[in-house]
C-alpha cells in the first residue's frame, strides 16, 4: 500500500489538486493507496488542534500497513519524524518538492528532513537544481494540467491582442510580476501604442489588488485594463478562450534574508498552452521547463523594458501570437499530458 500525506484536499490550492491527481493516476495502474490529510474537527484553535491530533491518530496504524510513503509536501515529513519509531524497517520514504518551500534558506532549514528520504520528486528541473546538495536521488515529474481537455480544439485568437494574467495580487507573492506589467503598459501608453488595440485581463485576488488597481487608475491605463477577481475553473476556461496571449512574469531571486521567490513550475502556463496560448514568463524559474523561448512563447529578464519589446512586437505582428500557441500546445500535449505524467510518476515511484 502506499500512504499519500497532503494537506486537505478539500481546499482549492495548486498542491491539494496536485495531491488527486497522483492519487488518481496511482489507483487508475493498480495501486492501493490511502490519502491522509488533516483537517479541522471544529472552529478556532481548537478544531484546528483536535484535527492534527486525529491526523496522528489515523496515521500511526496506516504506517505499519505502508510498504511506500510519498509525502507531498516537506512540510508533512514532521510528523513522520515524531512517530519514527512506529515505521516500518522496509517502508519507502519520499517527499514531493515544489519550489520555494525548499529552495534559498527553507534548502538548509529542510535539509536533514530532505535527506531521511529515499527519493525526492521535483517538479521541475529548475527544484531539483536547487536541490544538488540533498544526498538523496531526485527525480523530476511534471505536473499535469485537467482544467483544459486537451481532445478540444483551441478557440481562435480575438481581434484585439488580450493579454491574460492569471495570479494572487499578494505582498507576499509580489514576484508574480503584475507592477512589471503596468510598468510596461504605461511605457507603451506614453509612446501612444496602446491606441493600436491591446487589452489587459487580471484574475485573481490579494491584499495588493486595490493598490494595483490605484496605480492603474493614477496611470490613465484603466481604458485598457479589466480586473476580473477569482473566476470559477468555467469562467477561467472562458478567460483563456478569448485571450491572445497568458503573460505572467513572474521571477526568481533570493533576497537578503535568504528567502526565496518564484515559480516551482506554474500550472498556469501549461493550462495556457493547453488552451492554444503561448506564455510571456521571466527566463528563471520552474516556467523554464515547459517555455521554450522564440518557440512556445517568450522568456525575457525581469525588466520592463524586455517586456515593452515583447508587447511592441505583438501589437504590430499579432501573427506571432498565434504562431506560438500552437507550437506550445503542441508541445504541452507531447511533453506534459496526462500520459507522461503517469509514467515519469510510475519510474519514479518504483523502487
Amino acid at each position: 500500500m502506499i500512504l499519500l500525506l497532503s494537506f486537505d484536499v478539500r481546499r482549492k490550492g495548486g498542491i491539494e489538486r496536485l495531491t488527486l491527481q497522483v492519487q488518481q493516476s496511482l489507483e487508475a495502474t493498480g495501486h492501493t493507496v490511502q490519502l491522509l490529510t488533516p483537517q479541522r474537527v471544529g472552529p478556532g484553535a481548537l478544531g484546528r488542534q483536535l484535527g492534527r491530533l486525529w491526523f496522528l491518530l489515523q496515521l500511526l496504524p496506516a504506517l505499519w500497513r505502508s510498504k511506500q510513503v510519498l509525502s507531498m509536501h516537506v512540510l508533512m515529513l514532521k510528523p513522520l519524524h515524531w512517530l519514527k519509531w512506529c515505521r516500518r524497517q522496509d517502508q519507502d520514504l519520499l517527499c514531493w518538492v515544489h519550489g520555494i518551500e525548499v529552495w534559498g534558506r527553507n534548502r538548509t532549514t529542510q535539509s536533514q528532513a530532505l535527506s531521511r528520504c529515499r527519493k525526492l520528486l521535483a517538479s521541475s528541473r529548475f527544484t531539483r537544481n536547487q536541490l544538488a546538495c540533498i544526498p538523496c536521488p531526485i527525480s523530476v515529474v511534471h505536473p499535469m494540467a485537467d482544467l483544459i481537455d486537451p481532445a478540444t480544439p483551441p478557440a481562435p485568437l480575438p481581434g484585439t491582442l488580450t493579454l491574460l494574467t492569471v495570479a494572487r495580487m499578494s505582498r507576499a507573492e509580489s514576484y508574480k510580476g503584475h507592477g512589471l506589467i503596468v510598468e510596461a503598459l504605461d511605457a507603451l501608453n506614453r509612446r501612444g501604442e496602446l491606441q493600436n488595440g491591446l487589452l489587459w485581463e487580471v484574475v485573481g485576488e490579494g491584499d495588493e489588488r486595490p493598490e494595483l488597481m490605484q496605480r492603474v487608475a493614477d496611470l490613465g491605463l484603466e481604458p485598457w485594463v479589466q480586473f476580473h477577481g477569482s473566476l470559477s475553473d468555467k469562467a477561467l476556461k472562458a478567460a483563456f478562450a478569448r485571450s491572445s496571449i497568458f503573460l505572467m512574469p513572474s521571477f526568481f531571486s533570493i533576497n537578503e534574508r535568504g528567502e526565496a521567490s518564484g515559480e516551482g513550475f506554474g500550472i498556469v502556463y501549461l493550462e495556457a498552452a493547453l488552451a492554444g496560448r503561448a506564455s510571456i514568463a521571466c527566463e528563471v524559474g520552474g516556467q523554464s521547463d515547459l517555455i521554450r523561448h522564440g518557440e512556445t512563447g517568450w522568456l525575457i529578464p525581469p525588466e520592463s523594458s524586455a517586456l515593452v519589446q515583447v508587447l511592441r512586437e505583438l501589437i504590430h505582428t499579432p501573427s506571432h501570437a498565434k504562431q506560438r500557441g500552437l507550437q506550445a500546445r503542441a508541445h504541452a500535449l507531447e511533453n506534459f499530458s496526462a500520459q507522461r505524467f503517469n509514467c515519469q510518476l510510475q519510474d519514479a515511484l518504483r523502487i
